[in-house]
């Protein structure tokens, strides 16, 4: 896939929280096969990396992204967290990446989602929780090194965020975000935009819980996607209007520029544009090979490459 969807609804990425960022990429790129799309660093804190994967050109709904913080403690997962982050993987392939992520001795599960779909979870080094799951949707696939048909990802399937009880983010995502709620199944419901990567969100309702805790293997939010500035715009006026959520103040981050805010189940979200997008400052074909820097940090780049670990 090579150009970014006309549908610009749906999921743009996911960022997780990790603690080694070679170890992170020994798995999202050297076993789930997705291609190192940008090697940069996290803006707010330039002597850690943000490593973002994807498909060949990193497409909005085929991305996760790596902040790599110092010494971070273990996350803990609850009730207004995204507790599973999903890919799509070609109908059929489930044995063959069994066995991929056996050579790898990496653990996983069988399982049937509450819509019937069937799917290995397993969790990335840090414990960050993911599945791969069968679907007959549209396949992108990845360019990353080695992948094959049998072991490509065709971008995000969807997130699963816990949540006490229905409450306005439910709203939230049909009237602003533009999904529909096409199944309720066990305590779970299933919101979609389109049929393409990034098309899912899933609500599961668990009750009265504590909250989860920010911190390796958690996800520290969703972007959904805007087409570009305007398009955002309407989003924000909306949330304002008819919810009273006031969003950050933009957040430029070179590849796209988000605004985030706080949605009525505790998940922070964030809108973010699908352009410039990962091409900005690097040809396609060297994606993801040289260390990106933004101009307000460029000054910095020897501080930088003595600070932070080889990440090749």
């Amino acid at each position: 896939m090579d150009s970014i969807y006309v549908n610009a609804r749906g999921l743009h990425h996911v960022t997780a929280i990790i603690g080694d960022a070679r170890r992170a990429q020994d798995f999202y790129a050297g076993v789930l096969g997705l291609k190192r799309v940008k090697k940069t660093v996290c803006y707010d804190d330039p002597g850690s990396y943000h490593v973002y994967y994807g498909d060949g050109v990193g497409n909005p709904g085929t991305v996760i992204s790596t902040l790599a913080w110092n010494c971070v403690a273990p996350g803990m997962t609850g009730a207004g967290e995204v507790v599973q982050t999903a890919f799509c993987v070609a109908p059929g392939s489930l044995d063959a990446w069994a066995d991929r992520l056996d050579s790898s001795a990496i653990p996983y599960q069988r399982e049937v989602s509450p819509f019937g779909e069937r799917t290995l979870c397993l969790a990335d080094p840090d414990g960050t929780a993911l599945s791969l799951v069968e679907t007959w949707e549209r396949q992108s696939g990845t360019t990353g090194e080695g992948s094959r048909v049998d072991h490509a990802l065709g971008g995000l399937h969807g997130v699963t965020l816990n949540v006490r009880e229905e409450d306005a983010t439910i709203d939230i995502l049909q009237k602003v975000f533009d999904f529909q709620l096409v199944s309720q199944r066990n305590g779970s419901m299933r919101f979609v935009a389109h049929d393409g990567p990034g098309g899912k969100i899933t609500l599961r309702m668990i009750g009265k819980s504590s909250r989860g805790r920010l911190g390796g293997g958690t996800i520290r939010h969703v972007a959904f996607r805007s087409k570009d500035l305007d398009d955002r715009s309407q989003m924000v006026e909306k949330l304002r209007s008819a919810y009273g959520i006031v969003v950050s103040d933009p957040i430029e981050r070179t590849y796209l520029n988000a605004v985030g805010f706080r949605a009525p189940c505790g998940v922070l979200f964030e809108i973010a544009t699908d352009g410039p997008g990962f091409g900005v400052d690097e040809a396609p074909e060297g994606l993801g090979q040289s260390l990106q820097l933004p101009a307000f940090l460029e000054e910095r780049r020897s501080e930088l490459r003595a600070i932070l670990p080889p990440l090749d």
